[in-house]
């Protein structure tokens, strides 16, 4: 019998037993005849011929192996991919009659192996009441390798890609189904992963050969267009370098995969970190000043921890991947991250949407090169002023005991004289004077009232009413402890996401965050009973937030149309009577913030663990502390992890 005659058998058969019947010994190879076209799927039995009606069979994962018929259905699954394989390396054979007479053998020898694993697989099912055709079957990888325009496609999407990934997923799922009894699948999982190891070792061979010049993993990543890109190498087990080092692919193939990330399926989000939000606001987006810039630069990979797994983050520069590796070994999961420069090829692919750090005019740009649809946020969400209104309508509808009076909340001013005038009628010791739109502490004037307001100060207050038009003032208040509520507002509904408590510096720069699953952890024992007194069972802070400020907050958020991320900035504080106080609303950011990081950051933290993100100068962070973000020569800030 000629190998030709066998492919087509395998490649067009309607039933499994001409699809799975072996190679005699002595096949001839003489004549190949010509190359065939690509049908669109292989002839298979009528219970599994591949669905293109959208019907698909629920993975089963790894929960619940101890019943036999979910193991039997998880390996259906597994079975499928067998013939699948058996079914592509017959179509090379008939596609391909020129290529090396060594190749078809080693095609050839592969695909009895894939044989075999179908049926052991078949048997295995069987004896869990399960057979093969039972569920429909999709035909992914066919529809992705079997386009292949040359046999290095063929080893680069399916030896090198999809094989490869069996690394993970036949050693993961034999320890998966060792640990639930099932020895014998554990077996044949073993089994299958040596030769799994053989086949990746094949392609690498082919595929160094074929290749012509570059190193194995720039030509590897390149070979390969969506739906597939090496993310498909990996599978979704812990990363086997032993196996693949095994097979033979080098040491930077390896480091650079592990790090690798791209969505397999879902459409990602792309996040990119634009920290001068407010500044555009008043520059109508011209170019952010120098500390935001370097901000930018050095805190670039933040919106990493704020993104899944197969969403995208930009970043000016590629961290090394002696970094991300870092990171990974550190328990934490990354996206893809992509540099600037391939923002246009970004743009060409199918994307949910973009999530900047704040939809303001400072996005547009990158909004722009992406060619999404990003409205801006309402240039009025963002500021104090408006801020401060809500904060005087809520203590008019509400009555708690620990709210701050009516007399602490911000006033507009606009001018000079203004200032003055409010700090002769106040009766507290200092007063803070803000524009309305910053952040991080800048534009902002501390003031003794008692002095007035000096005549270096009033120059620096007009400059900042010439800008941005009118001022925020209100007393500065002796705080306790700062915090933040973090929503997310979507569909007219606003979800709490959790509460974090804040340091700053005496500049009002951020500092620390850290993630409060018990606030009152945080404060005295005097204060934390001062919270419950005359309250629910909850606490004044949660009657307040339920009753009055959550429905105020959405209503605010739906009627200048927000969706998104919502930071709420608050404080307890002492008033010259002793008493403590709570000033509910400090500002409101309609962006992502360093607390929503540090409430994301959570998820890679132990379940007990004090989560803190803090931002310092390099070389200052917390003794102990993992770095998240990269540090080169001309870094000066840093960010860094710790789970205490």
């Amino acid at each position: 019998m000629m190998v030709r005659e066998i492919a087509e058998r395998i490649l067009f058969g309607t039933t499994l037993e001409e699809k799975l019947a072996p190679p005699l010994p002595g096949v001839s190879d003489e004549d190949r005849g010509g190359p065939i076209t690509t049908p669109e799927a292989p002839g298979r039995p009528e219970e599994l011929r591949l669905r293109r009606d959208g019907v698909r069979a629920e993975f089963p994962g790894t929960v619940g192996l101890e019943d036999e018929e979910q193991r039997g259905r998880l390996l259906h699954f597994f079975a499928n991919h067998e013939l699948l394989a058996t079914e592509l390396m017959a179509l090379v054979l008939l596609k391909f009659p020129e290529a090396p007479a060594e190749f078809r053998a080693g095609v050839l020898q592969t695909m009895k192996e894939e044989q075999m694993h179908t049926k052991l697989y078949m048997k295995r099912m069987a004896d869990c009441g399960v057979e093969f055709g039972d569920l429909p079957v999709n035909g992914f990888v066919w529809d992705t390798v079997s386009t292949m325009p040359t046999p290095l496609d063929y080893v680069t999407r399916l030896s090198l890609t999809f094989e490869q990934a069996n690394l993970d997923y036949a050693r993961g799922y034999a320890e998966v189904f060792g640990e639930a009894g099932d020895a014998e699948t554990a077996a044949i999982l073993e089994r299958i992963y040596r030769d799994e190891i053989e086949h990746v070792s094949y392609g690498l061979k082919w595929f160094r050969r074929w290749k012509r010049e570059g190193s194995d993993w720039r030509r590897f990543v390149t070979g390969l267009h969506l739906p597939l890109s090496a993310v498909r190498a990996k599978g979704a087990f812990s990363f086997n370098e032993e196996g693949r080092r095994e097979a033979g692919l080098d040491e930077e193939f390896i480091r650079e995969l592990r790090v690798y990330a791209q969505s397999k399926g879902r459409t990602p989000n792309v996040f990119w970190f634009n920290p001068g939000a407010e500044e555009s606001l008043v520059s109508s987006g011209a170019a952010s000043t120098r500390a935001a810039r370097q901000v930018e630069c050095d805190l670039a990979l933040l919106p990493a921890y704020l993104a899944r797994h197969e969403d995208v983050v930009i970043v000016p520069e590629m961290p090394s991947t002696a970094f991300l590796t870092h990171l990974l070994d550190a328990g934490i999961e990354l996206p893809e991250i992509v540099s600037a420069d391939r923002v246009p090829e970004i743009g060409e692919r199918k994307l949910h949407e973009l999530r900047p750090w704040a939809r303001t005019p400072d996005a547009q740009p990158m909004i722009d090169k992406l060619g999404m649809d990003c409205p801006q946020t309402p240039r009025e969400l963002f500021s104090k002023a408006l801020h401060a209104g809500f904060l005087r309508s809520l203590l008019e509808s509400a009555s708690n005991p620990m709210l701050c009076p009516p007399g602490v909340v911000g006033e507009t001013v606009c001018s000079a004289g203004a200032v003055e005038t409010w700090m002769e009628s106040s009766s507290f010791p200092e007063c803070v004077v803000k524009a309305p739109f910053s952040t991080a502490g800048r534009d902002r004037v501390i003031c003794r009232v008692a002095e007035g307001v000096p005549a270096g100060l009033q120059a620096r207050i007009g400059d900042l009413i010439d800008r941005q038009g009118e001022l925020v003032i209100e007393p500065w208040l002796q705080r306790l402890v700062d915090f933040s509520v973090h929503y997310d507002m979507g569909d007219g509904e606003l979800r709490r996401r959790g509460l974090v408590v804040v340091e700053n510096t005496d500049r009002g720069q951020f500092r620390r965050a850290t993630v409060a699953d018990r606030f009152t952890d945080f404060l005295e024992k005097k204060v934390c009973r001062l919270l419950f007194k005359g309250a629910s069972r909850r606490g004044h802070l949660i009657d307040f937030l339920e009753g009055v400020l959550e429905p105020a907050l959405a209503a605010l958020l739906e009627k200048h149309h927000y969706t998104g991320p919502v930071g709420l900035d608050a404080f307890l504080y002492q008033d010259r009577d002793g008493a403590v106080r709570w000033k509910p609303v400090v500002e409101i950011n309609p962006r992502y913030t360093m607390g929503r990081v540090a409430l994301e950051l959570a998820r890679f933290t132990p379940s007990q663990a004090r989560t803190s993100l803090t931002i310092a100068p390099v070389g200052q962070g917390p003794p102990g502390a993992l770095c998240l973000t990269p540090r080169l020569a001309e870094t000066r800030w840093a960010a860094f992890l710790s789970g205490k």
